[in-house]
């Protein structure tokens, strides 16, 4: 595999999406807004053929298509494996029901494609939807309680302190310095008894013994994984440049630490790369070779996502080379068995749900309505931003005061407003329609 050397900061954009600033005082600005018309060069970066938000330099991995489609894969393991859209089933359908005079309410902080976000705002049709990334997909309009922000949420959400129902993070840890503070902005944000829902994974992959996988050096060896050697690798530089990838095997403590959440519960799942585990029924082996597939396409994938971060950290071409091409081999002749974990923690902020404190809490976001987005648009070329009191008619959430959400123009296409519940046997039968598996060929019968 030959790998080019390309590093263009001013890169456009495959899609020509861009993004105009806010007049946010914050150290750098912590919310942009999406056109269709402009080139990508403020929110973008390309490295190596790949491009990259230019937001937070923290995160090195990719924020393009070929991404967000290995986001999908990813979405659909987490979904198989924990069987719904999320662990604490109980905690967030009693947080969720339609029982209260006010609008339910999540935020999804690292939003990414938008998978988890649009599913829950087709789950809880009642429920508005908040998706907040430095980067998120802009190509599939989400459902129409549900909406996208350009946000660097580790500058700080004091917009959204006491907001939300539910505050869900997944896999954002390398874009993150301190988890524990994160853990602390995120519970503000939530109302009184509301739920904090962490999913980090661990870049430690272990083997078929549950044990520490022996990592390829050199030309590697028999059991030796390059997989193994790309995730080591990758962990050892992101740490080294100040992210938290300690997160998941510390979730549990790190909440259990923070004052303002209690009742906090915790689980991992073990994933299988490659459709090589077995389980004790022919029905639970069907699930774990579905899921070990869909794992293995991702992993494939997230190889080359790591190449601009491996490329921009001084590793040689051909190092990055022979890793992929190790890693390949292994995944595709399964040589190697390799196991992923996902650590799942969550608690519920310490207090009852207050409907009166709740209403406030709303009246005092909503505002003034905002009519002066022309200061923050170039409106010459025809861009398609509507202004934040455009957005009211869907939300009851406003984002920041200086700040223009992403908008979409034109009809959703989700029209119905009954609820649809994602789990793990609706994937499996493809009553989902697009969101239904998609597996290739390579699936042992």
């Amino acid at each position: 595999m030959d790998i080019d050397i390309d590093f263009d900061d001013d890169a456009r954009s495959d899609s020509g999406m861009t993004a105009v600033s806010s007049t946010s005082q914050s150290p750098a600005p912590s919310m942009y807004s999406f056109t269709s018309s402009r080139d990508g060069r403020t929110l973008y970066r390309e490295i190596a053929g790949r491009k990259l938000n230019a937001q937070n330099d923290l995160y090195q991995l990719p924020s393009d298509d070929n991404e967000h489609n290995r986001l999908d894969k990813q979405h659909l393991v987490h979904l198989l494996s924990v069987g719904r859209l999320y662990t604490a089933v109980e905690e967030i359908e009693e947080v969720l029901a339609d029982n209260a005079p006010y609008q339910k309410a999540v935020l999804d902080l690292g939003c990414g494609g938008g998978n988890w976000a649009s599913a829950m705002a087709l789950e809880f049709p009642h429920a508005q939807i908040v998706g907040v990334d430095l980067a998120p997909t802009t190509s599939r309009p989400p459902p129409p309680n549900c909406r996208f922000e350009f946000d660097d949420f580790t500058l700080g959400m004091q917009h959204y302190y006491n907001s939300f129902d539910v505050v869900h993070s997944r896999a954002v840890a390398n874009g993150v310095k301190d988890f524990e503070w994160l853990i602390h902005e995120a519970a503000k944000c939530l109302r009184p008894g509301g739920v904090l829902y962490f999913i980090e994974g661990n870049m430690e992959l272990r083997n078929s013994f549950r044990e520490p996988a022996e990592v390829a050096f050199g030309q590697g060896g028999p059991g030796q994984s390059w997989m193994a050697r790309m995730c080591f690798e990758a962990y050892n530089t992101m740490k080294s440049r100040g992210s938290a990838l300690d997160a998941g095997v510390m979730l549990e403590r790190w909440m259990n630490a923070e004052p303002e959440i209690t009742d906090v519960k915790y689980d991992v799942k073990w994933i299988p790369i490659g459709p090589w585990d077995r389980g004790v029924t022919p029905e639970e082996t069907r699930q774990l070779i579905h899921l070990g597939t869909l794992m293995r396409q991702n992993m494939k994938e997230y190889a080359r996502s790591l190449v601009p971060l491996f490329l921009a950290n001084g590793f040689a071409p051909d190092l990055v080379s022979r890793f992929i091409e190790g890693a390949d081999k292994e995944l595709d002749d399964l040589s190697v068995h390799l196991y992923l974990t996902y650590h799942h923690c969550w608690g519920r902020k310490v207090g009852s749900p207050n409907v009166s404190a709740a209403q406030s809490a709303i009246s005092s976001m909503i505002g003034s309505p905002r009519t002066d987005a022309s200061s923050d648009v170039d409106v010459d070329d025809n861009d398609s931003v509507r202004a934040a009191s455009d957005v009211s008619a869907r939300s009851m959430l406003s984002p920041g005061p200086n700040a223009i959400p992403v908008v979409w123009e034109g009809q959703s296409p989700y029209t119905s407003t009954a609820p649809v519940r994602f789990d793990a046997e609706s994937v499996y039968s493809g009553s989902l329609g697009s969101v239904s598996m998609s597996i290739s060929d390579d699936v042992p019968s």
